[in-house]
């Protein structure tokens, strides 16, 4: 089965040496999404809600370079480092999916690639036939 590399050109930031994410057969499938702003400068350092927010808006970008939606999402995984942080998180992922959400698995670890970084999220969605 052929894969082929998404490369968002434009609301996203550069990712170094890695694909934004990747098109295997009827899945896209993301790599971790982070709060950095089209610069890769992380946003709102230490505040979850805007960490948050610009994950999704990330997300969003990935997924519009490979015209898809929010919509196509069937399936996330959410990295944290702090539990009481679930709340803003779930209350985001409610905003993004208010209807038929995706499967959703949540970590809580220790750190993520940067100290700043408080969230993650990748996901698969499923391409229209």
């Amino acid at each position: 089965m052929a894969k082929k590399a998404i490369v968002p050109t434009k609301n996203v930031y550069t990712a170094k040496g890695y694909s934004h994410a990747v098109r295997v057969g009827p899945l896209l499938i993301t790599a971790g999404i982070v709060a950095h702003d089209a610069e890769g400068r992380i946003v709102g350092k230490g505040d979850i809600a805007a960490q948050v927010e610009q994950v999704y808006h990330n997300l969003g970008a990935v997924l519009n370079s490979a015209d898809l939606g929010f919509e196509d999402v069937v399936k996330i995984t959410i990295f944290t480092t702090n539990v009481l942080f679930r709340p803003v998180i779930m209350e985001a992922r409610r905003k993004y999916f208010p209807v038929d959400p995706p499967a959703s698995t949540f970590f809580v670890v220790t750190s993520l690639s940067t100290a700043d970084q408080l969230v993650e999220i990748e996901a698969i969605a499923a391409i229209k036939e």
